[in-house]
């Protein structure tokens, strides 16, 4: 079980930026996903020579993307993500993109981004709010302005867009719901399924406005290749299934832009 994210933890946070006067040329930023921590999510526990374990954050550490765009500012956005046990909360797709997108407002206000460069980077749920949150700001540009046309590229990290493998999840929800009885929101989960009503349509309207706008913002999808314990979620043991978000389930359609 990952650590309980907290008030302090939610939010845009900046995690690195240029020295000053050094320009900024590029906000990156990055989202995670639902049950998760959004600065664990980034972080791999590495065991020091004397024993010490330590995480590394590869959006923050020096030695890591801040070396690779030493001009770029590197944020993270966090929100209440639990959906069992003590602090678990009500929520949706379509409230996370919104504060998403007043966070990303009120961090961008400044004259020079209206053309700066910004790169999504998300994590699994994370990656559907983000197609919720452009589909939001495409469509309210005057709301919502110098977000989605800035965007020159989004990175995501196992985000079920044609839904997720069920069977393990299942398993999930289930054995939750017996461990904590009412401290359950499983709800949030549905958008993962496959088939899902409002999952087709984020991803099918997304779609289409690349398409309908010509958006050259490039994209990359990551999913996976190893089965695993889903179990670990909740602190169980439990046999490995999956892989939960593969080739089929964790790539999007684009339709290229071409040079006219």
């Amino acid at each position: 079980m990952g650590r309980p994210v907290t008030e302090y933890d939610t939010g845009l946070k900046v995690l690195y930026q240029p020295p000053e006067r050094k320009p900024i040329n590029l906000d990156i930023v990055a989202i995670h996903g639902i049950g998760a921590h959004p600065d664990d999510t980034w972080c791999k526990k590495v065991v020091l020579e004397n024993g010490e374990v330590r995480r590394v954050n590869w959006l923050k550490n020096p030695e890591m993307l801040p070396s690779a765009v030493p001009n770029a500012r590197i944020m993270r956005y966090g929100y209440m993500s639990a959906w069992f046990g003590d602090d678990v909360i009500q929520q949706n797709v379509t409230r996370v993109a919104d504060r998403f997108l007043r966070a990303l407002i009120r961090k961008r206000k400044d004259p020079s981004c209206k053309t700066r460069p910004l790169l999504l980077v998300a994590h699994c749920f994370g990656g559907l709010v983000v197609l919720q949150a452009l589909l939001k700001a495409e469509r309210d540009a005057k709301k919502w302005p110098n977000i989605y046309h800035t965007v020159t590229g989004m990175v995501f990290f196992g985000t079920p867009f044609r839904g997720a493998e069920q069977v393990g999840q299942m398993e999930m929800i289930q054995t939750a719901q017996t461990l904590y009885e009412d401290k359950v929101q499983s709800e949030v989960l549905r958008i993962t399924r496959p088939g899902d009503e409002l999952l087709m349509q984020i991803v099918h309207e997304f779609e289409e406005m690349r398409n309908r706008t010509k958006s050259r913002a490039m994209l990359t999808c990551f999913f996976e290749l190893k089965p695993c314990n889903v179990m670990a979620v909740l602190g169980q043991e439990g046999k490995k299934v999956g892989p939960i978000c593969s080739k089929r389930h964790g790539e999007i359609d684009v339709i290229p832009v071409l040079e006219s």
